[in-house]
């Protein structure tokens, strides 16, 4: 049975736009869940594009990978409310992993136990740059870009069991800003007036956000819980496939935005290798808002 890659990072997630090495995503593009095969993946509700890679021989209890990632300005299957604000970014993470922490490793040649434990400690950095307007402040299309500079680290614990289920946890710290709470916006400028009596001008047109824009260190924990659904009795010519059914919960316990989601994730994966999905759709709800979204991409067979 393919071994879990576990996890936890450090890194410098996007609300998070942080880069995942797994496609049991949620809408906001975080896991708990890692998986030990190099990954390509595209998450639409966090217009997300991630690749990442894992270096790990079966026989040694140590592995390691790194990814990248880039977002676009929002994302594409967001509903029931309107899009929360969101910046380009781009960003880096390096992992590091102990394998069989608790549980037995097996040995070389034989086929193992139906048991595997892994931690993990992920550290990255993003960044990403957006015009800002100040409430009650002048605008200008002069004023010079924002900066933001993500951090963060995380340390995460998966166990693998019986071959059909997984669960995940992941905890930490991240430096976060608070953009999805302000207002898409933009200003002008007329470079060119209408002449008298006509209707036309030249504008300059420069898109930002609205607000009391600040920073904070948040406190990020997550959790899943994946269930394989058992190979169909009798298999259909050409459909090769399994579902897994995600439990998942995604909270900030930090005083200064504590905020809390739970939802459900639907993942259709391969067959002989249930630790290689194909993509999935998730729900979450954090009291106001249901967010759906589809992530999809390529897990890269592990050796």
């Amino acid at each position: 049975m393919r071994s879990l890659l576990v996890v936890a990072a450090l890194l410098a997630v996007l609300p998070i736009a942080s880069a995942q090495q797994s496609l049991f995503q949620s809408g906001d593009g975080q896991t708990s869940l890692y998986l030990r095969q190099a990954t390509a993946a595209v998450n639409l509700g966090d217009s997300k594009a991630s690749f990442g890679y894992v270096h790990r021989i079966n026989t040694q209890p140590m592995s390691f990978g790194f990814d990248g990632y880039a977002t676009a300005n929002s994302g594409l299957t967001s509903l029931f409310s309107s899009s929360k604000p969101k910046a380009p970014e781009g960003g880096f993470d390096g992992m590091i992993a102990r394998h069989y922490v608790f549980a037995k490793m097996p040995k070389p040649g034989t086929s193992g136990p139906a048991r595997e434990d892994t931690f993990l400690l992920d550290a990255g950095y993003g960044r990403s740059s957006f015009y800002q307007y100040a409430t009650n402040a002048t605008p200008s299309t002069s004023a010079p870009k924002t900066n933001f500079d993500r951090f963060r680290a995380i340390a995460a614990y998966n166990f693998f069991a019986g071959g059909d289920k997984i669960f995940g946890i992941a905890a930490g710290a991240e430096r976060r800003n608070n953009l999805a709470n302000l207002s898409a916006a933009s200003i002008q400028t007329v470079l060119v007036p209408a002449a008298p009596g006509g209707a036309s001008s030249v504008v300059k047109t420069q898109a930002g956000y609205y607000g009391n824009y600040r920073t904070y260190i948040g406190a990020p924990v997550y959790t899943d819980f994946l269930y394989f659904l058992p190979p169909l009795k009798k298999p259909i010519p050409g459909y090769d496939y399994r579902l897994g059914i995600d439990l998942l919960t995604r909270s900030d316990v930090a005083a200064v935005n504590r905020s809390s989601a739970g939802g459900i994730g639907l993942f259709l994966l391969k067959g002989s290798d249930p630790l290689c999905p194909v993509g999935g759709v998730t729900a979450t709800y954090d009291g106001t808002t249901i967010v759906l979204s589809l992530t999809t991409g390529i897990t890269f067979p592990g050796k």
